[in-house]
């Protein structure tokens, strides 16, 4: 064999076996699970710690109220985690979508491959890149898990205040109520008030901002639900996606069906 020939050969571009994708999907579902199992780790902590400091705040008349906002500070730190590790396990995780929406679906289907899917995934591999902004995953998880979370602890909080140990005489009896230490206490509870606006804003939008890929969702892509349906339909409402150029699938190859009848 001549040089120019061992020369062509080096640049030909190898074909993609089923066997390396299927370890491809393999080694990246392993990925992901791992991060999704360090979503379920943090969130365990935030139920454990909730659920202790309820039962220690009110064991008794004595016990401060402080023990609720030390417990609300937790669990704010725990889903300051949870966001950042689940930015993670959505880079991971979208690379499962794209090698099921690309490659698995059109082979069970029978159908082409999706270029644009394996290219983006090629994009991704050679430069890897977090997509999902904190925001985004702070809201997602609130959504998911921690809303109810803070909502409980803030009323017991409410409760522990209001309640302990006697009902207050006006409102600024209760706001004084509020202190810690030398804080005073509308300090305290401007702090709290504007922890729950926040944390209302990032609930309420994340019914309206675009689900990250490997969300599950509730109707298919590319369909429209109204308004209204958002508010108990998590991420009903999707961005409709530009439609594709006709002819961009043309030079597209269909992989070899072990289950093809020739």
């Amino acid at each position: 064999m001549s040089t120019k020939e061992h020369r062509k050969n080096d640049l030909e571009q190898p074909e993609i076996s089923q066997q390396a994708m299927a370890q491809l999907f393999r080694g990246e579902l392993s990925r992901s699970d791992t991060w999704r199992t360090r979503l379920d780790t943090t969130t365990n902590w935030a139920l454990t710690t909730t659920a202790a400091v309820i039962s220690f705040g009110f064991a008794s008349q004595e016990s401060s109220h402080v023990t609720f906002l030390v417990g609300i500070w937790m669990v704010v730190s725990f889903l300051l985690i949870e966001a950042r590790r689940y930015r993670y396990y959505d880079l991971w995780n979208r690379r499962v979508r794209l090698l099921e929406d690309g490659w698995w679906a059109p082979m069970l289907r029978h159908e082409p491959v999706d270029p644009d899917a394996l290219r983006e995934l090629a994009v991704e591999m050679s430069r890897p890149q977090i997509q999902l902004s904190l925001v985004s995953a702070i809201a997602t998880r609130l959504n998911r898990a921690y809303g109810p979370i803070l909502i409980v602890l803030l009323v017991t909080w409410f409760f522990k205040v209001y309640s302990h140990p006697r009902p207050p005489r006006d409102f600024g009896d209760f706001v004084d109520r509020a202190h810690v230490a030398w804080i005073p206490g509308p300090v305290v509870m401007a702090a709290l008030l504007f922890l729950t606006l926040a944390a209302a804003y990032l609930f309420t939008a994340s019914f309206f901002i675009r689900s990250p890929l490997g969300e599950l969702r509730t109707r298919p892509r590319g369909r429209r639900a109204a308004l209204w349906e958002s508010f108990y339909r998590p991420y009903a409402i999707q961005r409709r996606k530009r439609p594709r150029p006709p002819g961009a699938r043309a030079g597209a190859q269909r992989p070899p069906a072990p289950f093809d009848r020739h």
